[in-house]
């Protein structure tokens, strides 16, 4: 038996919460539902995404997507980890990512989908993944 039942959530950390938020509405259309300012907990930028329970079609779960700052600099410090963004057109999403001036570190093509590696304005590495 699995202890894990899915994903939470994404968390990003930035000393400019702001403007990472600015980068991923341009760059994604990541909207968030909260400023960051007093109005959620931890003054998080967030958005949920909502996902079906796959053993359970009719349950309703949220994924949640926030930034949060750092208490400390992290300005140029190494990040590890990474997001998987699963997308409909991963042609169509370079083509305007390209158009903003962000650069795409290696593309590949797999049995099960193609994929795109970038970093956002933090340095957080970002996979995008078009699914078969």
């Amino acid at each position: 038996m699995s202890l894990i039942d899915g994903i939470g959530g994404v968390f990003l950390f930035s000393n400019d919460p702001r403007r990472l938020a600015d980068w991923y509405a341009d760059c994604f259309g990541i909207v968030p539902a909260s400023t960051g300012e007093g109005e959620a907990e931890c003054n998080a930028i967030y958005r949920t995404f909502e996902v079906r329970d796959a053993d359970e079609p009719e349950t309703r779960r949220e994924i949640a997507w926030a930034i949060l700052g750092s208490e400390h600099d992290i300005a140029g410090a190494p990040r590890t980890g990474q997001i998987n963004y699963r997308v409909k057109d991963l042609g169509a999403v370079l083509h305007a990512l390209g158009e903003k001036g962000v650069q795409v570190e290696k593309t590949a093509e797999y049995p099960y989908g193609h994929f795109a590696w970038l970093k956002d304005c933090d340095g957080n590495a970002v996979e995008l993944w078009e699914p078969r």
